[in-house]
């Protein structure tokens, strides 16, 4: 059912948009007071992607929070600027604070109550104010967290922890493997079908100019992704196969492995590709997996992103590519203690303080901690093909970017390659 609220105050809630109850039976008021159906506000609500609906969601919620605590009214001139200078006290980075005032923008605006002329000027000066602060900062470098990138030789070590006689190994090894060889996004591999994947040959110049060599390959149908949210197009992604030395990285071989699994089950021939295994062994789909369901009814039998990120996070774990925090470092990185620090502060400026400074210590330990994250297999394999000298625009097709990714930028691909460095060649020109 569609989001609906029985209040006709717009300031008191905000939500993408407010449907408010009306008088007929199965029928909703729009913001701008005419009536639909509960069913069109319900798909209009769908048609948002999960994450952004719960990143809004988010957003919103701490907003509220705050004009809860000071008596302000959200949709108050004013109120959203001042907002963002919170965050700018708390020492967001200006990029998170954009993402919020847009957030909010949006949302008053599809409730009837867009910010007018001099809050965006205000706010703008917000974010260059802070951006000024950030890019001036001697204890901070200023460039964004972002996950540790799994190398190729990351990625060997991880799958090595897995054991792949077992239908488990099996599985997530084929999982690790897909992830990183299509670039992939968490959500990606996990809403893949059986149907989704087809083995097919690819014909390939043999580099030591002979005739062409034949390998086998896959072909992965992505039906949806961060840049296609609602599927009006098909991603193809092709992968061959590996050399025999990198047999236990090959995805090929892999996907040979697990689908011999499922055949064994009798579920090679529709439904999930990556299916849930419940500590027993025993599969999703064939009746008797146990567990929690996922939220998608039709991946019922399936895994979603965040066994795709746990499984990462598991596997740099085995593989001693992350270390155990230490007890003061948990004790920084817990919620409950944060909340319990707060709890004794005496005053709104101590509470304040605690959050700024917790914050800032938080964003130096994880900028020196790796944080192998659902992220990590997309980074690893992006920065591998400019490693091994992959022309832009082939980056961006084969990891489904949008052409001219300004994205890319934080991948390190605005760089120059160092064969191409202007000091490269005047070091050997002197030589000369």
């Amino acid at each position: 059912m569609p989001t609906v609220t029985a209040s006709a105050d717009g300031a008191a809630r905000l939500l993408p948009v407010q449907f408010t109850a009306a008088a007929d039976a199965g029928r909703v008021m729009t913001p701008a007071g005419y009536e639909i159906d509960a069913d069109t506000a319900r798909r209009f609500e769908l048609a948002t992607p999960a994450n952004t609906r719960r990143g809004r969601e988010s957003r919103t919620g701490l907003f509220l929070e705050w004009c809860g605590e000071r008596g302000r009214v959200p949709a108050d001139p004013g109120t959203v600027p001042d907002y963002c200078a919170h965050l700018a006290r708390l020492r967001h980075p200006a990029a998170t604070i954009a993402a919020y005032a847009s957030t909010l923008a949006n949302l008053l605006a599809v409730n009837g109550r867009p910010l007018n002329d001099q809050d965006r000027y205000l706010i703008q000066g917000v974010l260059d104010s802070r951006a000024v602060e950030e890019a001036t900062d001697p204890d901070d470098p200023g460039d964004a967290l972002q996950s540790t990138e799994c190398t190729r030789e990351n990625l060997r070590a991880m799958v090595a922890t897995l054991d792949r006689s077992t239908d488990r190994g099996r599985r997530d090894a084929f999982a690790l493997l897909l992830d990183w060889y299509m670039a992939g996004r968490s959500c990606e591999p996990g809403a893949l079908g059986v149907l989704d994947v087809r083995e097919d040959t690819a014909r390939v110049p043999d580099p030591t100019g002979g005739p062409a060599v034949e390998l086998a390959a896959l072909e992965i149908v992505v039906r949806r992704s961060k840049t296609n949210v609602h599927g009006r197009r098909r991603d193809i992604v092709r992968l061959v196969e590996q050399s025999a030395a990198d047999a236990d990285l090959c995805p090929v071989r892999a996907w040979r492995e697990w689908m011999a699994v499922l055949d064994g089950h009798g579920l090679a021939h529709t439904g999930p590709l990556l299916r849930r295994i419940d500590r027993w062994g025993r599969l999703g789909g064939t009746g008797k997996c146990a567990g929690r369901q996922p939220d998608d009814k039709r991946q019922a039998a399936g895994i979603g992103a965040r066994t795709i990120r746990n499984l990462i996070a598991t596997c740099a774990r085995a593989a001693d590519l992350v270390r155990e925090l230490t007890t003061s470092e948990k004790e920084l990185l817990s919620t409950a203690a944060e909340r319990a620090e707060l709890a004794a502060a005496e005053n709104d400026a101590q509470r304040e303080e605690i959050r700024v400074s917790r914050r800032v210590r938080r964003r130096a330990l994880r900028r020196r901690l790796p944080r192998y994250t659902g992220h990590s297999m997309r980074r690893g394999l992006v920065r591998h093909l400019e490693r091994i000298g992959m022309p832009r625009h082939v980056i961006e097709r084969a990891a489904r970017f949008v052409p001219g990714s300004k994205a890319l930028a934080r991948y390190g691909l605005d760089l120059l390659p160092w064969a191409d460095n202007p000091t490269v060649h005047m070091r050997a020109s002197l030589r000369e």
